[in-house]
């Protein structure tokens, strides 16, 4: 991992955790500038990405930021937010009582303690793509194109052919085995979740948030794909985050 860091260390402390084939600085310059009020915004390269080393774990990541937090005396967070492979560490550290987290938005997550079928077709469709000579040699690939516009394909086509097959095999694990926790009303009430309604995620996560948090705030967007929404829409995204805040 990798730290960046923005913004007034005075201000309300934001975590951004991106998703797979972003980085930090891509997540902080796609979100940032539609934040209404100031914000000191941690946004790390996790593993494969960005200036980070190779992608061993969740647990090795979020060891490695809250690290770097009880180094710069940081924990009072007032907003902790995860896309996807982000969630991973974003869930970790909603969890840890050695953190005051006000507020959790996770955005596609698995919550599932073991999906070995997803696993096992994730990291085989991102390998195929890894080998593909044809893959490999266009600035955007069509499919992420198609879901998420020119701009963010060319930057996750950028991200992806950093990321190394043994990353992949390590994050395709990490993104299907979630260690589920009951929450209490109180973590509920800090905790929203966002889904597109062509997300396969939510289908598979319907079980483990109905046992683990049967209460919690949950957004479908229909018509869109796994994190699609705010790839279209991040102003009114990101508008929606500070309203959560707020209230």
């Amino acid at each position: 991992m990798f730290v960046h860091e923005y913004g007034n260390p005075d201000d309300p402390t934001v975590i951004l955790l991106a998703p797979m084939m972003m980085s930090g600085e891509d997540i902080y310059r796609m979100m940032s500038p539609h934040f209404a009020n100031s914000y000191h915004i941690i946004a790390p390269d996790q593993g494969g990405h960005g200036d980070a080393g190779a992608y061993v774990s969740a647990d090795d990541e979020c060891a490695q930021l809250k690290h770097y937090l009880v180094k710069q005396g940081i924990t009072d967070i007032e907003l902790v937010y995860g896309s996807s492979l982000g969630v991973a560490v974003g869930w970790r550290l909603f969890l840890d009582n050695g953190f005051t987290i006000h507020h959790a938005w996770f955005d596609g997550v698995l919550f599932r303690e073991s999906a070995p079928f997803f696993e096992f077709a994730f990291r085989t469709m991102f390998k195929q793509k890894k080998r593909s000579p044809a893959k490999r040699s266009v600035d955007a690939s069509k499919g992420l194109e198609d879901k998420y516009g020119h701009e963010r394909a060319v930057m996750m086509t950028r991200n992806f052919n950093r990321i190394t097959e043994s990353d992949i095999d390590a994050i395709c694990h990490t993104c299907c085995n979630y260690p589920l926790a009951k929450l209490t009303p109180d973590q509920q009430a800090r905790l929203h979740l966002d889904y597109g309604s062509k997300d396969p995620t939510f289908r598979q996560s319907r079980r483990g948030i109905a046992t683990c948090m049967p209460n919690v705030g949950i957004t479908i967007r229909k018509g869109y794909p796994h994190c699609g929404y705010v790839a279209a829409h991040t102003k009114e995204y990101v508008k929606e985050i500070e309203e959560f805040i707020r209230a």
